[in-house]
């Protein structure tokens, strides 16, 4: 990228110019590891020699850790992967039940869901996310995302439409404008001739349609206080807020309205690599934490598209730290 870069944030109309004075940056952070971060409730887990072991010390912890511990849910399914799956898949559809009104804990598992690559159990979390909070805005894009992702698309493009022209009632979908009408692009590029898309405006049925590199911030809880820092090649760095004290406006309308994305575009990426940085403001123990889930798309909309999938637990991020760390060299 060059010196004159923009990052561009789609869900305001602000880009601000990494060119600012003041924003050289000469930190040295640590990498997060999530397997770090959750060992604390699966020490003893990590520990077994064998499979029966590990269980037995698994119905052990549960009984201390009481009913609904998002964090020992999720890190224990995760954990028994490498031994069975269908095991770890039983530990969160029990985690499933046990949080079946929650909403904060069911995106939470959604979150791990997707981050697992488990997208048809993901698709029936976000479907009753919707039952449960049906006037969020949020609900609605994450239903229709998640439906692409496991290949309903007509009921993906239902769903756009719907929330392009506010035709579900008493929803506000405007704090998500931006990024609705990219992933309804983004279907048209892959999807175009498994959808109806004759009555979409003009301006939306382009077939060139492409991001350098698409970084989607979502959380669990609208009142999640965290700062993301965006770190150029040439060490100039951009920060983003998301506290009561920085962005208290913004953080009323996802109140509002419903909604908790952040989604930022670098375009014209250029050789070199970026940094993401990460602090929690005022992280707790808590049985049912704030998480983050973290999408990186690399050559969105394009027939050689990567995407990757982190969850992080922000009540384990102490200290600030390197999120991600992206290298990319265009064709």
């Amino acid at each position: 990228i060059e010196t004159d870069a923009i990052l561009d944030n789609p869900t305001n109309n602000e880009k601000p110019s990494l060119l600012a004075t003041g924003n050289d940056y000469d930190e040295s952070l640590t990498i997060f590891n999530s397997n770090d971060a959750s060992s604390k409730h699966i020490t003893d887990l990590k520990n077994a020699r064998s499979f029966n072991e590990a269980k037995q010390i698994y119905q052990q912890i549960k009984l201390n850790e009481g009913r609904l511990s998002v964090p020992f849910y999720l890190n224990s399914a995760e954990y028994f992967l490498k031994w069975d799956r269908d095991y770890s898949l039983g530990i969160l559809s029990n985690f499933e039940s046990i949080a079946k009104d929650n909403v904060k804990a069911l995106r939470s598992l959604a979150f791990k869901y997707e981050e697992l690559k488990m997208y048809e159990e993901a698709r029936l979390v976000y479907q009753r996310i919707v039952k449960l909070r049906p006037k969020e805005a949020q609900s609605y894009r994450d239903l229709a995302l998640i439906y692409t992702t496991t290949a309903y698309y007509q009921e993906a493009m239902r769903l756009y439409k719907q929330m392009l022209s506010d035709g579900i009632d008493d929803v506000d979908f405007s704090g998500l404008l931006q990024p609705i009408i990219d992933e309804l692009k983004h279907l048209l590029a892959f999807h175009r001739n498994k959808i109806d898309y004759r009555d979409l405006p003009v301006d939306l049925l382009s077939a060139k349609f492409k991001q350098d590199i698409r970084l989607v911030f979502e959380w669990n809880d609208p009142s999640a206080e965290f700062e993301l820092q965006f770190v150029s090649p040439q060490k100039k760095f951009y920060k983003w807020s998301h506290t009561k004290f920085d962005n208290k406006k913004r953080m009323l309308d996802e109140i509002k309205k419903g909604y908790s994305t952040e989604v930022n575009v670098i375009d014209d990426f250029g050789s070199g690599e970026w940094l993401i940085n990460i602090q929690a403001i005022n992280p707790k123990e808590e049985k049912n934490p704030n998480y983050l889930k973290y999408t990186v798309f690399k050559n969105y909309g394009l027939s050689n598209e990567t995407k990757t999938v982190k969850v992080i637990n922000l009540s384990d991020l102490k200290q600030k730290v390197t999120l991600d760390k992206l290298t990319f060299y265009p064709n």
